[in-house]
């Protein structure tokens, strides 16, 4: 019977249908104990169609997390962040973007991801997509730093870590105050973490 099922279940609508059951669960049971039963049951198949495909939770994980991040992964958004006039005014907007994405995607999905990466202690399940994505982001910060360089404002010269910096500050600031980051902790980011490490004169226009 539910080979049956899941025979007309195939493709997307059956893979939409496990990382939906995921979610929910993740939501109700603690993601040490979630189980692939569990999520068979929750999705209406068997657990085989689950082994079948991700050898362990850290692999449906990280696939859940690539199709609900797929818009922060491509970077298309980054092409439509528009010249606010001041390098302040362009941080907000790009804090403001990844929170938005980050709350597209979930929280706690992103949260519970990143701490089973940690057990990843050889770093051997890293997907491509996040090497595509890193890039993506570094690309649009040079790009970002550079256009307020033609405004004439003064930038400082950093690193490629640094460069990584606004990304990593929302997703820490995500993983300890997770649902409490609105707009005016968003400039706080900016005015007190990003001016001064990315300006040079640490003058907020």
């Amino acid at each position: 019977m539910d080979e049956q099922k899941n025979m007309r279940r195939r493709g997307d609508e059956l893979l939409e249908s496990l990382f939906d059951a995921t979610i929910k669960l993740m939501n109700e049971v603690r993601h040490t104990n979630l189980t692939f039963q569990q999520i068979a049951d929750a999705a209406n198949t068997s657990r085989t169609v689950l082994y079948r495909r991700w050898p362990t939770m850290l692999d449906l994980l990280q696939d859940i997390y690539a199709h609900k991040a797929k818009k922060l992964f491509e970077g298309d958004f980054f092409d439509k962040l528009e010249d606010t006039g001041s390098l302040r005014g362009d941080f907000i907007q790009l804090l403001t973007v990844y929170q938005r994405m980050y709350l597209e995607i979930g929280a706690e999905i992103l949260n519970n991801y990143y701490y089973l990466r940690m057990q990843d202690k050889e770093n051997t399940k890293e997907p491509t997509i996040h090497t595509h994505a890193v890039d993506r982001h570094i690309k649009a910060m040079k790009d970002l730093l550079k256009q307020a360089q033609s405004r004439g404002e003064k930038v400082r010269e950093v690193s490629i870590i640094t460069l990584m910096l606004p990304f990593d500050l929302i997703r820490m600031e995500n993983l300890i105050r997770m649902g409490n980051i609105d707009q005016s902790r968003i400039q706080i980011m900016v005015d007190d973490v990003l001016l001064p490490v990315f300006k040079d004169d640490n003058y907020h226009l």
